[in-house]
């Protein structure tokens, strides 16, 4: 699985995006973008990269942390 998150910390950052971290916990894996991004752009982006795995739900939602500046978007979805 490591490669999945490989692939897509390199196509979010060649998009232009500022990756904070990109996590797995069981079958949900998660992006944390350190930037405000438009949900159908970061969304085609993982579908792009998923392809053909087996995956459900492309999420992407916004948060903001305690003592830092702005709000951060995260894409997660569950894979297989």
């Amino acid at each position: 699985m490591s490669e999945l998150r490989d692939e897509l910390r390199a196509a979010y950052e060649d998009a232009g995006y500022d990756v904070g971290e990109v996590t797995e916990n069981r079958d949900t894996v998660r992006v944390v973008l350190l930037e405000e991004a438009g949900a159908e752009d970061v969304r085609s982006i993982a579908a792009d990269v998923l392809g053909e795995e087996p995956s459900f739900g492309v999420n992407v939602t916004t948060e903001s942390v305690d003592g830092h500046d702005g709000t951060s978007t995260v894409v997660s979805f569950r894979n297989r």
